[in-house]
């Protein structure tokens, strides 16, 4: 799922970043080369950062969802241990 991600990342960022360009270069053959950094790698590197960023959120909310579920079988676990003793 990670690699669908950062292909599909670095598809829209290379759409986005490069639209102009292309339609410029498809009505202008004469038009000038863009450099292979800026038409490749940045858009390459935008979308590795922001599947990265993307992917730690996710991660950060499954590690947020156990500790929650940690705490509530300790606290449920805690209140009925006490409201059995009392009864």
């Amino acid at each position: 799922m990670m690699f669908f991600s950062l292909l599909l990342n670095t598809l829209l960022f290379f759409v986005v970043l490069n639209i102009s360009y292309l339609r410029q270069k498809r009505r202008d053959p004469d038009y000038p080369d863009k450099p292979f950094s800026k038409l490749v790698l940045f858009p390459l590197a935008l979308g590795i950062v922001f599947t990265l960023i993307v992917d730690v959120f996710k991660i950060f909310f499954i590690y947020q969802m156990v500790l929650f579920g940690l705490a509530a079988l300790f606290l449920y676990w805690v209140f009925y241990f006490f409201n059995r003793k009392s009864s």
